[in-house]
């Protein structure tokens, strides 16, 4: 989960500009963004209905945390900019799921990758957290997909067979380079062409700085693909202790004790 932070910190000064490949890691601009507050509520909710890591706990009671988490956590850190239809989730008493393919709910599903054993869990529980906002398919299935992958790299599996399970699940075919999608990559926030394209810095990529490092180079919104790619990363790779610890630095305050209680938590 760290590296989706780290991902989302890293490109955060970065968002909608391409960046040159020796761009500077961390800079005076770099922070946390709505990605790390989210999947940090998410983190917030597992170890709410797992504080001991039992599994026996109800769909329901999970999804209720999740909202709860995502609705306080966005309220408290009051700086951090959301888009019009997520900050209007936040603060309406009672929310409803929006119809959207957004990368949103992709976004912030990497902690279920760590929280549980098996591959169905984790689907089943990342399209329950990406429901509370999206009812659109698309963008819940390609949250299940992300945090699919996080936890076949978390197993240690082949990038062929991320791949393979991608194309399987999304039924988009990964067939062009980085390289090769460079040039007709721009900002935009639909699931499809975001995760793919993080999917395809992260199998280009030779450890996690580097896959952070070809996901920003792509321009378009850099924190997300960062972070969705740093996610993948962490979990083959790991990361640094230097970039752990820069990354830690520049978190708000709130956000810093959560994911203190995580990194407990998971170990």
């Amino acid at each position: 989960m760290l590296g989706a932070i780290a991902g989302d910190i890293i490109g955060s000064p970065y968002h909608s500009e391409k960046a040159d490949a020796d761009f500077p890691l961390f800079t005076e601009n770099s922070c946390g963004t709505e990605i790390s507050v989210m999947t940090l509520a998410v983190a917030e909710a597992l170890m709410r209905v797992m504080p001991a890591h039992e599994k026996n706990f109800s769909d329901g009671r999970f999804k209720h945390e999740v909202i709860y988490w995502m609705k306080t956590l966005g309220k408290e850190l009051k700086k951090i900019h959301y888009g019009r239809r997520f900050y209007a989730w936040i603060h309406v008493e009672k929310s409803f799921p929006y119809n959207s393919e957004s990368n949103g709910a992709a976004l912030r599903v990497s902690p279920i990758a760590w929280a549980f054993d098996n591959l169905e869990d984790v689907e089943k529980f990342a399209g329950i957290a990406a429901s509370v906002t999206h009812k659109n398919e698309t963008g819940v299935n390609y949250a299940r997909a992300m945090a699919g992958m996080v936890f076949l790299m978390r197993m240690k599996k082949e990038k062929a067979d991320i791949k393979k399970y991608f194309e399987e699940k999304t039924g988009m075919t990964l067939s062009k380079t980085l390289d090769e999608i460079r040039h007709d990559f721009n900002f935009m926030t639909s699931a499809p062409e975001t995760v793919s394209a993080a999917l395809i810095a992260f199998l280009e990529a030779e450890n996690f700085e580097d896959a952070v490092r070809k996901a920003i180079s792509l321009g378009g919104e850099a924190n997300a693909t960062a972070s969705m790619s740093g996610a993948l990363a962490e979990a083959l790779y790991g990361i640094r202790t230097l970039t752990e610890v820069e990354a830690f630095e520049r978190l708000e305050r709130r956000l810093k004790f959560a994911l203190e209680k995580w990194e407990q938590w998971k170990n």
